[in-house]
């Protein structure tokens, strides 16, 4: 199950996901140089593909088989510009939507502020739907996991619609926070 990390920033999502898998990183994607040698130097395997507003999918097709991404939050944090999921920043949003319609991954995990559930959770969970993916989500505080601040954080993990099963997903239960 070979690892596609999008909007990868310091690697923190897709080490997770490494753990929880058991696989490995194929392939990064970060714009940010001083992030982009952090990267270099934790996945020294791993192409950084760069900017994925510009990138052919088709040309890494059947190559990984789970996408993370920690899409830019500018626009949809408290913190920021407010301007949500349409925003300058935040709008990459449509680019991994595409990337997950392309690759049609088995898992799909993404991670944002949790001012997400109010500018432009319906957007996220609408595209992966259109594209054929369900999802759960949940956010909470950092600090839950011993973090020495709170910040809140948003995550998902979306599967194909045909394996429901792959998130818990029940009978009737649709997408929920939980």
């Amino acid at each position: 199950m070979p690892i596609l990390e999008l909007c990868a920033g310091y690697g923190g999502l897709g080490r997770a996901v490494e753990a929880l898998t058991g696989e490995r990183v194929r392939y990064v994607a970060e714009v940010d140089p001083f992030a982009a040698l952090i990267l270099a130097a934790r996945y020294p395997h791993a192409p950084n593909i760069g900017d994925i507003r510009e990138f052919d999918w088709s040309r890494i097709a059947g190559e990984v088989n789970v996408i993370t991404a920690g899409f830019p939050c500018q626009d949809i944090s408290h913190a920021g510009k407010r301007a949500g999921i349409s925003g300058s920043r935040s709008s990459i949003w449509r680019h991994v939507a595409e990337a997950v319609r392309v690759l049609r991954p088995d898992y799909v995990f993404l991670e944002n502020v949790a001012a997400l559930r109010h500018r432009g959770l319906s957007v996220v969970l609408g595209d992966l739907a259109e594209v054929g993916y369900d999802a759960r989500w949940t956010s909470f505080r950092a600090a839950r996991i011993g973090a020495a601040h709170s910040r809140d954080r948003w995550f998902c993990v979306a599967t194909p619609a045909a394996h429901p099963d792959r998130i818990g997903r029940h009978e009737g239960a649709g997408l929920r926070e939980g």
